[in-house]
Formats: structure tokens, sequence, C-alpha cells
């Protein structure tokens, strides 16, 4: 009898010390399983594509590595971002812009260079300017997602009515002077209602590319100086206006009131200055559908025709408990086979050169290469992180173009209100 308790009670205790190691929870250990990672993000279009590669990521990282997409919407992304970064329950792995030189300098974000160097890690995967656009004072902050580029969309339709020749890739803003002559008087002539050009006056599609093609300033590269107030950065602003004034380009009353790209897919401009992210707008256009969108490099002025590179990155939070994991992350999500899922789908131009391929195929009625070729040249977006500066520039310019205050007046009154905010920062 006492042997018989004896084995009873040893196997009661076998089984309590394994239900014990179980922890009562399904069989998974409180302190084992997987690593949770999160991801923030706020585009609500971009999301379910991504989450494809967070798909494949979690698969490949099986009992590893689980990470999950939270979706914060843009007008409220950078208030939430601010408010978890100061509680330290932000996501591990976040989207940055240009307002990258903040959140380094509030010591938000982890530096990358000893996850690069550890494994020679490979940026000549990915456009430099883009790389370059989230080196900060000589670290990397950010892997390079997608980028954006300004280039020129013609209506074929347009200059085969009016029997004007098609613009050839080289040309400058003289043949494009000349060519938007002859668009206007074959219009007037007809009693037509197009516009030779249009354009939407956003400081990424327009002025800043032709600040940087005309040698003009917007923003020096150590972020303390504006040169828009300077002859180049006057002249600039000064050549704009006079294609309005000589009827070559659309009021600035029309462009202010009606995007450039609505103008132009609805056939009423004959060229526009557009950006990449409405490439898929043309593409879908009854005008690109009928075959009728043709596109080119911008015209060259005083210096060179290059474009500005915009683009997300994504960013390591510096207090994640888990660093490795994150770096793991987003070098997956730019990595080629991840990026050419969002390339399929048209919801980024990579900035991974291998990627890019599979953008220009995901259009049918517009030759995308025409959009690659223009990255290779591409300069990043001149920003220092503060955009109280360039409210001011933004808004002289905005005066200028509008007629209410001379070009030069105009650029000096708005750029010593910049340049005093830009002296308070330095």
């Amino acid at each position: 009898m006492k042997k018989l308790l004896s084995i009873l009670l040893c196997s009661f205790m076998v089984l309590s010390m394994s239900a014990c190691s179980n922890g009562g929870n399904g069989g998974q250990s409180t302190t084992s399983g997987p690593v949770q990672i999160s991801l923030t993000l706020w585009d609500e279009v971009q999301a379910p594509v991504i989450q494809k590669n967070i798909d494949k990521f979690n698969e490949l990282h099986d009992g590893e590595i689980v990470a999950t997409i939270e979706q914060v919407p843009w007008s409220n992304y950078w208030q939430k971002l601010d408010a978890s970064l100061e509680s330290g329950e932000s996501a591990d792995v976040m989207w940055m812009n240009t307002y990258l030189p903040k959140y380094v300098e509030g010591g938000v974000l982890k530096p990358l260079d000893e996850f690069i160097q550890a494994e020679s890690y490979n940026l000549t995967q990915y456009v430099d300017a883009r790389v370059q656009a989230f080196n900060y004072e000589g670290t990397q902050y950010c892997l390079p997602k997608g980028l954006d580029a300004v280039y020129v969309a013609l209506n074929t339709e347009i200059f085969t009515k009016y029997n004007v020749e098609l613009p050839k890739e080289g040309w400058t803003w003289d043949d494009m002077r000349t060519i938007a002559g002859q668009l206007r008087d074959a219009i007037e002539a007809a009693g037509g209602t197009e516009y030779p050009i249009v354009m939407e006056l956003d400081a990424q599609p327009s002025f800043v590319n032709f600040f940087e093609q005309n040698g003009a300033v917007y923003l020096s590269e150590d972020g303390k100086k504006t040169g828009v107030a300077e002859p180049a950065g006057i002249d600039t602003i000064q050549q704009m206006v006079d294609l309005m004034d000589q009827k070559m380009m659309a009021p600035y009353t029309v462009l202010s009131e009606t995007k450039g790209t609505d103008l132009f897919v609805s056939g009423q401009g004959a060229i526009v200055f557009i950006g990449s992210w409405k490439a898929s707008v043309l593409d879908t256009s009854s005008l690109g559908q009928n075959g009728a969108i043709q596109l080119i490099p911008m015209p060259s002025m005083a210096v060179n025709n290059k474009s500005v590179l915009g683009g997300l990155g994504y960013a390591i939070a510096s207090q994640t408990k888990h660093p490795e994991e994150a770096w793991e992350l987003i070098k997956y999500l730019t990595r080629a086979e991840a990026m050419s899922v969002e390339a399929q789908n048209s919801i980024d131009f990579p900035a991974n050169f291998e990627a890019q391929k599979e953008y220009v195929k995901s259009f049918k009625n517009i030759d995308a290469q025409v959009i690659a070729d223009v990255t290779k040249t591409g300069f990043p977006y001149p920003t220092n992180g503060n955009f109280e500066w360039n409210t001011f520039v933004n808004d002289a310019i905005a005066m200028a173009l509008s007629g209410q205050q001379p070009v030069e007046q105009a650029l000096k009154d708005g750029a010593a209100k910049a340049q005093a905010v830009l002296d308070q920062l330095n």
C-alpha cells in the first residue's frame, strides 16, 4: 500500500511540474515565443500591400518574429508619433520623411551604422540620392523605401490638333518657350480653350526643381541659408511669371483653383510638369487609354534639368527593445523582392534599383521608364527638418506668381522672414 501511494505521489509531482512548465496558457511559456515588433505608417492605400510583405516576413521568421502594422492617418501621424515617443510606447519601426532631422536631434531614431557595418550591408542597391536624404551629419538613420520624381507629360492629341512638333529629350526652357508660343498662337487662331503649359504650383512639382536647375539655392546644404532672393532665385520665379504673362502657361487664377494634373487629363493642357505620385492618374485616364500621353524629362534651365527626389524611409525607434529584429524587418521591406510587390501594385516607385523594372511594367498606357531614368540624376529634397522658414518663402512665391507683388520685392520680403527663422535655429 505504501509503495502504491509512493508511486501515485511521484506521478502527481511529475504532472504538476509539467503543468507549471506549460504556464497554463495553451502550452506556450510566458517568457518564450516569437518577438513581437510593430510598424507604424500613415497611408491606408499602401497598408494592404505592405501587409502582404509583412505576412511573408512573418512566414520567413516563423516562431522567431511576428511583425504587425498600425496605420495612423496622416492628419494624426506625427502627433501620435510624438506622444508615443514621449511615453516610451512607440512602434519599433516607423515611416520617416523630410522631418528626419527633427527626430534625429530629438534622439528618437536609432542610428543604423552599426548594423550596416557589421554585415557590410549594400546601400548601393538603392538610389543614392534617397540614401543621402536619410543620412544626417554622416550617420544613416533610414533605409529608403520609395521615391518621387518630377517629369513632363505631353498631350499628343493637342500637338497633333494644332500641328506643333513634340519636344525631344534634351530640350531647354528656350525650346519650351518656342513650342508654347506656337501652341498659344495656334490655339488662339482656332478659338480653342487649351493652355500650352499647366503645372501644380506646390513646391515639389515646380519651383524647387527650377531653383536647382537655374543655379539658385532654395536651402543651403547645411540648412542654414535660403538663397531664393539672390539673382538666380529671382530670375527663376520671374521666368514662371513671364510664362503666365505671355499666355504660354495657364494663369495663376486657374492654377490656384484647379490642379494642373486635372487640367491636363481633361484635355485642357498640352504640357504638364508632374510628379511620379500622379503616374497612375495619367495611366488610367481616358487620355492615357487613348495612347495620347508621352512622357519626357523636364527641359533644362541655365544649369541642368535635374528632378528633386522625395520619398519615404524606414527608421527604427531608439527605444525599441528589439533592435536586431527591427533591423531584419526594414531590410526585408526594402529588398528587391518586397519592393517589387509594391511596384507591381503601383503604390510606390521603388528606391531599390532592381525592383524599378516591376514598377515600369505595372503601367499599361504610359512609358514609366522615363520616370526611372529621371531618378538617376535627381537630388534630395532640400530640408533641415523645420518647415516654418519655408512657409515664408512659399507664401512669397505665391504673392509673386499671383501678381500681388513684384517678384523681387516678394522674394526679398519672404527671404528676410525665412532667414530670421533659420538664424534662430542655428
